[in-house]
């Protein structure tokens, strides 16, 4: 009976302790998206031979899953939360060698001016007959539950999609969110929690036509997280490819093989061409690089991301002339989760019965600016899969994201929020 006691009781103190550690963890992530203490800097990244910006190096805690990355400028602002103090600061690009700095020595409002080294490592050779490039990228599909987070998590991000024709402004959309992932390996759907979120369009010279994203584009843009919805790793997209290993690469400071893939013949719908990067040592897929076949491109059915983003098509004719997307993913603790994923797209827009021809650019970025790796029960408010995040439109001002990392834009968002609000104003008032 005593004894019966004694082991109630130990359980009951293994369970206490439990339960406090994860309140604390809790406690620390929930800090880890805002928190007393933390401070803000910016700087610009530039190419140490030629002076030139960098854009598009990541700038992470390392190993935390925070950051943010450089502008076309090579400018960044990245908020640091207050228990990331006494992290590393990471800065990388591919082509240049990693750079890191103690975060304990930067300061509040500290604007640095970093040089990275180009990285002279040159490709190293393979011999083609002895790397199989399906049977790696098979290697890494398996190895998808050990090498990605495989449990709760959630990934809060930022996205900025802008679209234009030549210095005409048509659409302008931001958002900040956060994505519950139930595990790279869980059959669970995603949820989606909208944190803020602003649009404008162009009534004037865009009316029969809405960019935008749902839920469910969000989701599909984490290409190992829907590998069955990704046209070049699931199962018909491996028979429909043909896949070469290029080499060995040195990628953003992991040694990766570089495969490179195309249609097998040119006349195949829902095709693609472009680089899939894994890393030698753990086969982790870390980097894609990719765009439709040319034969592809005049199919609407294998458009991916822009017939995702279409929330309106009225009475005109929409081609695509040009499709490009890049999606990275970065080390958080000792596993992998999604960083980030940019698209460029030009669409040819013709108005059947204006007998207009509209070209328009699409510039989508997505960028994850924190990783919390603690469990935590699902999303008690979320939207839903199919629903229109334009729908949520807040208010427009230089302050409206001053409390969250984001990407700093190539261009003015305020100044182009209010000239499609002008232009729009013009509208009603001629009417």
């Amino acid at each position: 009976m005593r004894h019966s006691s004694t082991k109630q009781l130990l359980h009951m103190i293994k369970l206490v302790r439990h339960l406090f550690f994860t309140l604390i963890l809790t406690i620390l992530a929930c800090r880890a998206f805002a928190q007393p203490g933390s401070i803000s800097i910016s700087g610009k990244v530039t190419a140490l031979n030629d002076g030139h910006p960098i854009v598009q190096a990541s700038i992470s805690i390392s190993r935390k899953g925070v950051g943010t990355a450089t502008n076309a400028a090579g400018m960044f602002v990245l908020i640091i939360p207050a228990n990331n103090l006494g992290d590393t600061l990471k800065i990388s690009c591919v082509g240049f060698k990693t750079k890191q700095l103690p975060i304990a020595s930067l300061t509040n409002k500290a604007e640095l001016n970093l040089a990275l080294e180009n990285n002279n490592t040159e490709l190293k050779e393979v011999t083609i007959a002895y790397y199989d490039a399906v049977k790696i990228i098979e290697k890494a599909i398996s190895r998808i539950p050990d090498n990605y987070i495989n449990h709760p998590h959630i990934l809060r991000g930022f996205y900025r999609m802008y679209t234009y024709s030549g210095q005409a402004p048509l659409q302008l959309s931001e958002a900040v969110f956060d994505v519950y992932n139930f595990g790279y390996a869980d059959k669970h759907a995603d949820l989606f929690k909208l944190i803020k979120a602003r649009n404008e369009k162009n009534e004037r010279d865009f009316n029969a036509v809405e960019l935008g994203q749902k839920p469910n584009s969000v989701f599909e843009d984490d290409i190992i997280n829907h590998i069955n919805a990704c046209g070049f790793l699931n199962n018909e997209g491996l028979t429909k490819h043909r896949f070469e290993v290029k080499g060995i690469v040195d990628f953003k400071g992991y040694e990766a093989y570089q495969i490179d893939f195309k249609e097998k013949t040119p006349e195949l719908e829902g095709t693609f061409r472009g680089s899939i990067y894994i890393e030698t040592k753990t086969y982790a897929f870390i980097h894609f690089d990719f765009g439709l076949s040319p034969f592809a491109l005049g199919d609407l059915s294998s458009w991916n991301f822009i017939s995702r983003a279409l929330m309106k098509m009225g009475d005109v004719k929409i081609d695509l002339e040009k499709n490009h997307a890049q999606v990275s993913y970065q080390m958080v603790g000792n596993k992998w989760a999604l960083l980030s994923m940019q698209s460029n797209d030009v669409l040819a827009i013709e108005n059947t019965s204006a007998h207009t021809h509209l070209p328009a650019n699409v510039k989508f970025n997505y960028q994850v600016t924190a990783v919390d790796t603690v469990e935590k029960a699902p999303f008690s408010s979320k939207l839903g899969r199919n629903e229109n995040i334009n729908n949520y439109d807040g208010s427009v001002g230089e302050k409206f994201w001053k409390d969250y990392n984001i990407l700093l834009s190539d261009y003015n968002t305020e100044d182009i929020f209010k000239q499609i609000q002008e232009i729009n104003k013009a509208i009603k008032k001629a009417k």
